[in-house]
């Protein structure tokens, strides 16, 4: 079963949630993908952008909401394709160096798992569905 690596994220302090959002989604995202090793050893790659509004309401009600601008997830098959990837030489050069230009690296918070999906719309209420996603 693959795992899931999650890394909270929150923007530099000098940056605006906008300017965090579009640099880390367009600029960092393309230099990301276009490794190779990412296509090698990253079976998914998503960037969760928190969005402000929302989260806002959801204060205003007595939610205590977390205090992050994204989570950067990665499935890969085993822990090692993920840490490989960190130690790449074009990563290194590459990628890393990027996150500087809208990361905070000192508040990143790490959750590592495995999906245990217990209900998908449309496989289990009568409409149909593609694929069994299910753990079961």
């Amino acid at each position: 079963m693959a795992i899931r690596v999650v890394f909270l994220i929150k923007r530099r302090p000098d940056l605006t949630h906008e300017q965090f959002s579009e640099h880390w989604s367009k600029n960092h995202g393309r230099i990301f993908t276009s490794l190779k090793i990412v296509k090698e050893n990253i079976i998914r790659y998503n960037q969760f952008h928190i969005l402000e509004q929302p989260s806002e309401e959801l204060v205003k009600i007595g939610l205590p909401v977390a205090p992050y601008d994204g989570a950067a997830e990665f499935t890969v098959e085993k822990l090692e394709d993920l840490l490989a990837l960190f130690g790449d030489e074009a990563y290194q050069k590459n990628a890393f160096p990027d996150e500087d230009n809208f990361l905070d690296r000192n508040s990143v918070q790490v959750l590592v798992g495995e999906d245990h999906i217990k209900w998908v719309r449309g496989l289990h209420d009568g409409t149909t569905a593609t694929s069994n996603a299910l753990n079961e």
